[in-house]
């Protein structure tokens, strides 16, 4: 968890951590070092009560001056009660397949799985699956 938070909130965050931000070269950024001492991770009760109808977490971030700013979440991103927009998922779909099959296939392939239901056949998205 202190992991996902450390790369969403260095200098290259994302909105939502995705694989890239798990690779290698990342566990060796030293720009992110820092912040790790900064990170507690602490189990709430009532949290765990509400599990398994709600996986709840909260992120507080305190600042230099004292300030708290806190925000919770009932559900993750992705979740049917609180599902992904389109765009989301492209944008999620071409960082995890963009460097496997290439940015340009990825989208093609995106598009092509967003629309599967007007398809007559499948042999285009098969095609799109071959890395190049």
């Amino acid at each position: 968890m202190s992991w996902a938070i450390r790369t969403s909130i260095g200098p290259t965050r994302r909105k939502l951590p995705i694989i890239p931000q798990f690779k290698e070269e990342r566990v060796h950024d030293q720009s992110l070092i820092p912040i790790m001492d900064k990170i507690k991770v602490v189990a709430n009760e009532e949290f765990e009560s509400l599990f398994p109808k709600f996986q709840p977490s909260r992120v507080t971030i305190t600042t230099n001056d004292g300030k708290s700013h806190s925000t919770r979440v009932d559900v993750p991103k992705g979740d049917p009660r609180d599902p992904m927009t389109e765009d989301e998922i492209a944008v999620k779909f071409i960082a995890l397949g963009g460097d496997v099959i290439g940015k340009d296939q990825c989208e093609k392939l995106r598009k092509c799985i967003m629309n599967l239901d007007s398809a007559k056949t499948v042999d285009e998205l098969l095609e799109l699956t071959i890395a190049r």
